[in-house]
């Protein structure tokens, strides 16, 4: 019964929501199936085993006995009572999403739509014409206000073409600018997703996108009265650039600050990431970009304070490591540690053992010279793929600066790694930018101290591998050859 869809689905309930369910196991509306009667007996045994501070497997044959006491177990009956208590939980938590609050101005639509197949044409119109006000009240018109728009638009275009009298419009005009707006503006937010995911990785995409993107354009009325979809607009611009120049960061930047009064929280949020994003693209493309680096600290300072950085009270692994390495990049190692440790109880999909914190706390360690205790901190492994390679990386460069006789075996092992285990976890791409790191980081142990024609010619081999990964410390290391 454990793997079943019922107690899946039971596992994710609140107290509160536990509550109620046990009652609204007893409405006869809902409750309608042919194993009705143990419907609720079911469910509340469910929800006693959870509440235990050591819940148990729930048996089948056990739980049959329970619910059919003095009869034989016949193989199929507690299934069945089972589909119909996942009915109910289902139920449940549909009218619950549905009556959240959020969710008002559709139920007021659909009641609207109901009193009109009733017959009650003057509550409709009144309904109808309260839902029009309370939009032209809005005053942050996001995604959800330009579908509520095309629905009220959709809906008057219906009423009038029901009773045509062979005059007027029919509310067409209106309707169509605002399915158009609808469609630009989801387009763009998919488009600009979709472009940004190429920068990070490489797939096929169907030649009719790229038909569309090659020639999606905007007209000017609908930049003018929809920010989001200006600002959405630009991004898609800037995306299908190969390289964002800082003068786009800042352009981007100002174009935010003037439009930040008519833009809500959330699409502030995705606003501010694609802005952090292009930084950070442009980094990548030059390692140079110091003023950038400068940029993007304080974005994340900015965006830390306005919850931007947050969903639903978690940071991501990827943005907790971005902050804290693009701190210690600038040289705030005071501020990057206050946030390696006030924020590491916050970090989406950590663990019992604190990897992610303990490897962004290595990070820190070997930024400051302590690679002693940068090992130290260092998680053995971790199922997050990207942090299983940081870590492999920060060991050995730690181990370097330690001068360890463990290097060259270290790195025997991460080599094979790479040919190896990595196969089914790596992208050709990722596998080649750190064999290249490999590579370069055995010429450097192989390097006689003081050899200054060794350190041009590792120097130039770096520079032309600036896709390997950690190429700006293999770099450094390559120029300090001269002077050990």
């Amino acid at each position: 019964m454990e793997k079943s869809h019922l107690v899946d689905l039971v596992k994710t309930l609140n107290p509160n929501e536990m509550g109620h369910l046990l009652e609204f196991s007893t409405f006869s509306f809902f409750n309608i199936g042919k194993m009705k009667d143990r419907v609720t007996p079911l469910l509340e045994l469910c929800l006693n085993n959870l509440r235990n501070s050591t819940p148990q497997n729930l048996e089948k044959k056990l739980v049959y006995t329970s619910l059919f006491p003095g009869q034989d177990y016949l193989e199929g009956k507690l299934e069945k009572v089972m589909v119909d208590a996942h009915k109910i939980v289902r139920s449940f938590l549909l009218v619950q999403h549905y009556f959240r609050e959020e969710n008002e101005f559709h139920q007021d639509f659909d009641f609207s739509e109901v009193v009109r197949k009733r017959g009650l044409a003057s509550r409709y119109k009144q309904l109808m014409a309260r839902l029009h006000n309370e939009q032209e009240g809005v005053l942050l018109r996001n995604s959800t206000y330009v579908y509520h728009q095309f629905l009220l638009e959709y809906a008057k275009f219906e009423e009038e073409s029901v009773r045509n009298q062979a005059k007027g419009d029919l509310n067409i005009p209106k309707t169509i600018h605002a399915l158009e707006l609808y469609a630009y503006y989801n387009r763009l937010e998919l488009l600009n997703q979709l472009l940004l995911q190429q920068k990070i990785t490489r797939f096929e995409v169907p030649d009719t996108i790229n038909l569309l993107i090659d020639n999606n354009s905007i007209p000017a009325y609908y930049l003018e009265i929809s920010p989001p979809v200006r600002v959405n607009f630009e991004i898609f611009k800037l995306l299908k650039k190969k390289y964002a120049e800082p003068s786009d960061v800042q352009f981007l930047f100002d174009l935010l600050l003037f439009y930040e009064k008519d833009l809500d929280a959330n699409l502030l949020r995705d606003f501010y990431a694609y802005l952090r994003n292009f930084c950070v693209l442009t980094v990548w493309a030059d390692y140079e970009q110091v003023e950038m680096e400068l940029v993007l600290h304080e974005l994340h300072k900015d965006n830390l304070k306005r919850g931007f950085m947050h969903y639903e009270g978690k940071i991501n692994r990827s943005k907790y490591w971005m902050v804290s390495h693009t701190a210690m990049k600038v040289n705030d190692f005071a501020w990057a540690l206050e946030f390696i440790e006030n924020y590491k109880h916050e970090i989406r999909d950590e663990n019992e053992t604190q990897d992610l914190y303990r490897l962004n706390l290595a990070n820190y360690l070997f930024r400051v010279g302590r690679f002693s205790e940068c090992l130290d901190n260092i998680p053995a492994t971790t199922p997050y793929v990207d942090y299983l390679l940081h870590g492999k990386r920060l060991e050995l460069k730690a181990l370097y600066e330690l001068r360890s006789e463990l290097l060259p075996y270290k790195l025997d092992a991460f080599k094979m790694f790479l040919s190896r285990t990595s196969q089914k976890l790596l992208s050709e791409n990722q596998r080649q930018i750190h064999s290249d790191f490999a590579n370069l980081l055995h010429q450097l142990i192989h390097s006689l101290p003081k050899d200054a024609k060794r350190s041009e010619l590792l120097v130039k081999r770096v520079l032309k591998k600036k896709q390997s990964a950690e190429w700006p410390w293999l770099l450094e290391k390559a120029k300090a050859l001269k002077g050990i």
